[in-house]
């Protein structure tokens, strides 16, 4: 693997074992407000391995590729020998869209700060099977179930979107030697359908080979907070108090039954007149970027 560079063209440039992968990194004033040298500076340390199979191709997604259990890896790479702490950043799209490619901006960007940034394709389950009523926007987007709990073809989407994610912290402890991983330092976070996987994996679950250290959790939401059984991980919320798709009574909540179970490393941040999605993906690259590493030095 070796080093890429930037160019006037603003193209990265990795030669992998003879091939040629490139990846085009955009430095919009939308992703990165002003474009300073540092910013390039900064990209031009990262190596990226796409496409690493980390479980074998699921039966069920035929030649679906977003539904593949691939994951490309963001690596920097002067890490003076030293172990890196692991982020694995998982898409939205709702259980049935989306793509790891999709945030690269954003996984590069985390990566050049000395982070290995993993980010993951995984089973689309509500995009291979449509259930009336099942969206995360028919569940979600007028505040916490009432009866407690989501559609079950949601509550499918979920189990199989976290048992992929499973398998990756399982590839992580498997690989860790290979890439100088920590695994003694891992955050799992995601957006939207990503995030609800995340907070799932990291605060319901207790089958992976290694343990999730943190949790940042961009405007996501779990079903029920009696399925918390970790209730100690620090968790770092994001929520749009204007989002239309995901209430943001879910941040506040999973925030409010944390502090109640004595998690003095929840914080949560609401962004006032922020909706869903790319407004709040804006919000975050933009301005909140130093506040997630900021969280992750005082908690890994």
């Amino acid at each position: 693997m070796e080093n890429i560079n930037i160019n006037e063209s603003r193209i990265l440039v990795l030669k992998n074992r003879g091939i040629v992968i490139v990846l085009s990194i955009f430095f919009s004033t939308i992703l990165y407000g002003q474009n300073k040298k540092d910013n390039i500076d900064r990209l031009s340390s990262i190596s990226v391995v796409k496409d690493i199979r980390y479980a074998t191709r699921p039966d069920s997604v035929s030649n679906d590729v977003s539904s593949d259990r691939l994951l490309d890896l963001y690596i920097p790479n002067d890490n003076k020998g030293s172990k890196l702490p692991v982020y694995i950043y998982i898409h939205g799209g709702g259980f049935s869209g989306g793509d790891k490619n999709q945030h690269k901006a954003f996984c590069a960007k985390l990566a050049s700060y000395g982070i290995a940034v993993i980010s993951p394709n995984y089973r689309l389950y509500l995009k291979h099977n449509k259930i009336t009523g099942a969206s995360c926007r028919s569940n979600m987007s007028k505040g916490l179930p009432q009866t407690g709990a989501f559609n079950q073809g949601l509550q499918q989407a979920i189990k199989q979107a976290s048992g992929d994610a499973v398998l990756v912290l399982n590839w992580i402890k498997e690989n860790s030697k290979k890439y100088n991983l920590d695994t003694n330092s891992i955050t799992i976070s995601g957006g939207s359908a990503g995030a609800i996987t995340a907070l799932y994996t990291g605060l319901s679950t207790n089958s992976a080979k290694v343990r999730v250290k943190n949790v940042v959790n961009l405007w996501g939401g779990i079903e029920n907070n009696n399925q918390i059984i970790n209730t100690n991980i620090p968790v770092l919320t994001f929520h749009g108090d204007k989002d239309d798709l995901i209430s943001v009574d879910y941040a506040y909540s999973l925030h409010q039954f944390l502090k109640e179970k004595g998690n003095l490393s929840s914080k949560l941040i609401i962004m006032e007149g922020i909706g869903h999605g790319a407004p709040a993906y804006n919000e975050v690259i933009n301005n909140k970027m130093e506040t997630i590493l900021d969280f992750l030095k005082e908690h890994r």
